[in-house]
């Protein structure tokens, strides 16, 4: 357990972090929306192999984390599509709220909950390597999991301005054509 101590710690600083700024109201980059998954998927991958390399992992912890992964995804684009998304400026702009943060600790509980499955499942002499992918793949769920809220959001902001556009040409389609006065 004193080996996971900084995986653990850097997860709960990025944690504490996110949450802060899910509760801001914070500029969406629509030009590189990305970019931080990109980084927190490159160190939970990072973690994840270098764990590997060092202990025994039975296929169900595996499958576990997979799961638990799924569920990031799930429950970020859940997340997103309730994130408040309006455009000031030109400049578009979000902000979570409790129901989002709320989101975020039951997410959490789920990928943790299955982490404990696949080591449940696991055999005893490899409930150590378990216990360690699924304390390390927390990072990749992280990264998972605001990538899968950052496309539900940017997915709702552009259906947003669809709207506008879409309800216009309706409007100018339904009305009579002038006639031109001979």
């Amino acid at each position: 357990m004193t080996q996971q101590l900084p995986y653990l710690a850097l997860a709960a600083a990025a944690l504490a972090w996110i949450l802060y700024r899910q509760l801001s109201v914070r500029p969406v980059r629509e030009n590189r929306p990305y970019l931080l998954m990109l980084v927190l998927g490159v160190v939970g991958i990072g973690q994840i192999v270098a764990v590997a390399g060092h202990a025994a992992i039975p296929a169900a912890a595996y499958l576990a984390m997979g799961a638990g992964l799924v569920s990031a995804a799930a429950v970020g684009w859940w997340r997103g599509s309730l994130i408040r998304v309006w455009r000031d400026g030109g400049t578009l702009l979000r902000q979570g709220n409790w129901t989002t943060v709320a989101l975020w600790i039951t997410g959490l509980a789920i990928h943790l909950g299955l982490d404990q499955v696949g080591v449940f499942l696991a055999p005893a002499a490899e409930r150590a390597g378990a216990q360690a992918l699924g304390t390390t793949s927390i990072m990749l769920y992280l990264s998972i999991a605001l990538a899968a809220q950052r496309f539900g959001t940017l997915s709702r902001a552009r259906a947003r301005a669809a709207a506008p556009a879409a309800t216009a040409a309706l409007m100018s389609a339904a009305q009579p054509a002038a006639r031109i006065q001979p």
